[in-house]
């Protein structure tokens, strides 16, 4: 059964067929076209660098190991301890976001590829939440709260509220949600662009959304619990 709530909007799609088709990250910036690293650049400059080279096709980005590698491989790095920690001072003053053992470069957009442009989750950081390293990203099984507005392609508002929760990855909303919400922090803002396939997709949600329908939202993390 579906959650009963104020805002049905991003209830579980109904959809009888779960998309088991493979997921991309947005392509970055090609090796090629990355301006040089300076001689003297920084640890957390080179695993910046690391990241956009790698391209990983994880939207949760590159893996600790890879990174390291890559850094050893490539860059002739090999200091494990300053590795570590930049990591950390990079999670921590939001340079990078950190799912796992996985990193990103917060500032680069998230596009999940299904097949094409037209079927992908696009993700953009609007706000970052004020930091000092010690607050939690969301994860799968937390109860989130957030506030929002969605619109329609034509800017139409179909939906809104200042306080929504629900369980992260719990079915209880359309999986562009799910996936869009992954890794936010408390007072980090962001966009999603849902793909009718990530949201209601043929059937729409009558009356408000149409079939095969883009939606819009922007979304407040206001609390993990």
């Amino acid at each position: 059964n579906k959650k009963t709530s104020n805002s049905k909007k991003v209830e579980a799609s109904s959809s009888p067929t779960p998309n088991t088709k493979s997921e991309k990250q947005t392509t970055p910036l090609q090796p090629q076209t990355l301006p040089p690293l300076k001689k003297n650049a920084k640890v957390l400059d080179k695993i910046i660098y690391a990241i956009r080279s790698l391209k990983s096709n994880h939207p949760k980005g590159s893996s600790r190991a890879a990174l390291f590698k890559y850094l050893k491989v490539e860059l002739d790095y090999d200091n494990p301890s300053a590795f570590k920690l930049a990591l950390k001072k990079g999670v921590s003053n939001g340079t990078l976001l950190q799912d796992g053992q996985s990193f990103r470069v917060a500032a680069d957009p998230i596009v999940h590829n299904q097949e094409s442009e037209e079927e992908a989750l696009q993700i953009n950081i609007l706000k970052h939440a004020s930091d000092d390293g010690t607050k939690e990203a969301a994860s799968e099984g937390d109860n989130v709260t957030v506030s929002y507005i969605g619109k329609l392609d034509n800017g139409t508002v179909f939906d809104r509220a200042s306080t929504f929760s629900f369980q992260l990855n719990g079915g209880e909303v359309i999986k562009g949600w799910d996936r869009g919400i992954l890794g936010m922090k408390e007072g980090e803002k962001r966009s999603l662009i849902v793909p009718p396939k990530l949201g209601y997709g043929k059937r729409g949600c009558k009356p408000d959304i149409p079939p095969d329908a883009t939606l819009h939202f922007v979304v407040t993390l206001k609390k993990i619990s």
